[in-house]
């Protein structure tokens, strides 16, 4: 009997993003060993043999007022995907978060071919525009959601979908171990650390860097046996001698998972790293804030959300305090530091494990077996 070969175009926008596609792609290669891969990857995925048209740092924007700016570049590459998904044919699209991006590209491929379309981390419809789950049907075959209330409300409005388990669930532990992740990064037990993430991309470093470091060089004034892990990406453009002078912080670039599981507190940009935070058992608080060319939208947009934090969302109250927008000071970030570290946080480690636990994924053929559906 003749396998079919399978080609399947991907296109993701961001970190966090790349290390999902590289999950998808060893799951996809054991199913189907002739599988191949085109359209955009990232480091992770490239690891696991797939070229990337162009560097997806190149998507690299935030907020509402960063694409605009960066529109005609955005659009260009856009197009360059889409000819290139339309020259090669392949049997599947799917989109990897960054649903701004990947959902134009994947009307244009359902409004002149059969290709199929997945979504890839569902767009976020529950927090801004709860009727648009309705108008996936109209461009998207299948959506994988990560997050399991998602799949519910897809499944009321009609939508293909299934739940498939959050993909760093499995990278972390129920029950963290501290001191063995210490030892991986050489750092003292005898200091405590508290993990400064500012982001993963540009437009969020420098909305974020600056506040973090001067939370950094205050608090340590008062509290010299506390040190400072700034975690940032390989590709960040900061200088690895930045701090080369300063005796209570660190620069850590590329290992940002191995920080979050070594560090007893942290202070987190909003994104996928507070799910990673979460997942580390590590007291935290979420920030964020958005250039100032963006604000007035943006604090009009978060005004109508209740959270901004993955934990607090998945659990649907209060976990971890918040700072956003003009909220974001350095006396209100180490005001929250203090809170957490002065108190006991064993009821919120326990959340945190209940969480973990319901971000499992038990059955890791739920990704192949959407495939041979749709084929």
């Amino acid at each position: 009997m003749t396998v079919r070969k399978i080609k399947v175009a991907f296109s993701v926008g961001e970190e966090s993003g790349d290390f999902l596609g590289a999950q998808l792609i060893k799951n996809l290669k054991k199913k189907y060993p002739d599988i191949s891969f085109i359209g955009l990857a990232g480091n992770q995925m490239k690891k696991e043999g797939m070229n990337s048209l162009f560097p997806i740092e190149d998507l690299s924007v935030m907020g509402l007022i960063d694409p605009l700016i960066n529109l005609s570049k955005l659009l260009k590459r856009r197009k360059q995907l889409i000819d290139l998904i339309f020259k090669e044919q392949p049997d599947f699209f799917i989109g990897i978060d960054s649903p701004s991006f990947n959902s134009g590209i994947a009307k244009k491929i359902k409004s002149k071919t059969n290709i199929k379309t997945i979504q890839y981390v569902c767009p976020q419809f529950w927090a801004w525009r709860k009727g648009r789950a309705k108008r996936f049907k109209t461009y998207l075959d299948h959506i994988y959601s990560i997050l399991p209330f998602e799949d519910e409300l897809l499944k009321k409005a009609g939508m293909s979908s299934n739940f498939i388990g959050h993909p760093l669930a499995d990278q972390f532990d129920i029950e963290p171990d501290k001191k063995s992740a210490k030892e991986k990064l050489l750092l003292s037990e005898d200091k405590k650390y508290i993990a400064l993430l500012p982001g993963s991309r540009n437009s969020e470093i420098n909305n974020h860097l600056k506040i973090l470091e001067n939370v950094a060089r205050n608090y340590s004034q008062s509290n010299p046996n506390y040190h400072f892990l700034i975690s940032l990406t390989k590709e960040s453009l900061i200088k690895e001698d930045r701090y080369l002078n300063e005796k209570n912080i660190t620069l850590m670039k590329g290992n940002t998972r191995e920080v979050l599981k070594a560090c007893d507190y942290g202070v987190i940009t909003s994104g996928t790293a507070t799910l990673e935070a979460m997942l580390s058992k590590m007291p935290f608080c979420t920030i964020y804030k958005s250039n100032s060319l963006s604000n007035f939208i943006i604090t009009r947009l978060l005004l109508q959300l209740d959270f901004i934090s993955l934990p607090n969302i998945l659990a649907n109250k209060k976990l971890i305090p918040e700072l956003r927008q003009n909220k974001l000071k350095t006396k209100n970030i180490i005001n929250e530091l203090n809170q957490m570290i002065n108190k006991s946080n064993e009821d919120l480690i326990a959340e945190f494990k209940n969480l973990h636990r319901s971000l499992l994924n038990e059955d890791q053929n739920k990704f192949t077996n959407i495939i041979d559906k749709l084929i």
